[in-house]
């Protein structure tokens, strides 16, 4: 039985899969079922357009095609069309407080030891830099261990 239903794989069969792997991408984007569907989509055209007549185009031959062409598929779609920035770029994102470097403020603690906190915007924050009394204003000078550091201005 399940090998009849094999033997009967016919165009709409591809179609069929690569539309259903097209929506599988646009309901769980990846880009990368995208590469299967058309894939399908292809072997669905191929056997559509007269392969089907040939005896060296069976069942067989079109999935090791399938197998074959979703390979090269995903290979040169991912050369083509890059889904990710390199793992070493950081963003500003994943650095928030960068968005502070350059900001100047008043001290809300006294920096003590090299440790205080200053109010930016609407969150107090972890400074660190030279010892200063509370009221003194310091401009931000880079992020350092989830700290912002500072200087007298």
């Amino acid at each position: 039985m399940i090998q009849q239903a094999l033997a009967e794989i016919g165009p709409w069969f591809w179609f069929v899969a690569g539309l259903v792997l097209l929506i599988g991408e646009v309901v769980i984007p990846a880009a990368f079922l995208v590469w299967f569907g058309i894939a399908a989509l292809i072997i669905g055209t191929l056997t559509l357009t007269g392969f089907a007549d040939v005896a060296w185009w069976p069942w067989q031959a079109q999935l090791v095609a399938f197998a074959i062409l979703s390979f090269v598929m995903v290979f040169v779609g991912r050369k083509v069309f890059p889904t990710s920035r390199a793992a070493t770029e950081p963003t500003e994102l994943n650095l928030p407080l960068n968005r502070w470097i350059g900001s100047e403020a008043t001290l809300q603690e006294p920096i003590v030891d090299g440790a205080g906190r200053v109010k930016l915007g609407d969150t107090t924050w972890r400074v660190l830099g030279p010892d200063a009394e509370i009221g003194t204003r310091v401009r931000v000078l880079e992020v350092k261990d989830s700290a912002l550091v500072v200087e007298r201005i």
